[in-house]
């Protein structure tokens, strides 16, 4: 009788102990929830600041793009225009130098 008398008092001291811990935790799970959710908040937040950045930068690099493209074909006309124009004045070196040639005759 004396055992189970003992045995029921360290059981009921171990129910103690760990209703205490358990209290414990409870509370310490609590401050963890509000601490998340701060953190929660200030990660949606941040997240918001972020997609907008992100928005701009897209609208920037859009605009980026079509520049490059505009200066794309402008070096495409001047490269044609170039060529051209080299073409012309390769054609014209001897008209000038028959040209030359006339003046000297004269």
């Amino acid at each position: 009788m004396e055992l189970n008398k003992d045995r029921y008092e360290t059981g009921l001291v171990k129910l103690q102990e760990t209703a205490t811990q358990v209290a414990i935790i409870e509370e310490e799970v609590k401050i963890k929830q509000v601490e998340a959710q701060a953190k929660k908040v200030e990660a949606e937040a941040f997240a918001e600041v972020v997609g907008a950045e992100k928005a701009k930068v897209q609208i920037e690099s859009d605009k980026a793009n079509i520049e490059a493209d505009k200066c794309s074909i402008i070096k495409k006309d001047v490269t044609e225009k170039k060529t051209s124009t080299e073409a012309d004045l390769e054609a014209a070196g001897p008209l000038v130098e028959q040209a030359k040639a006339a003046l000297k005759g004269i």
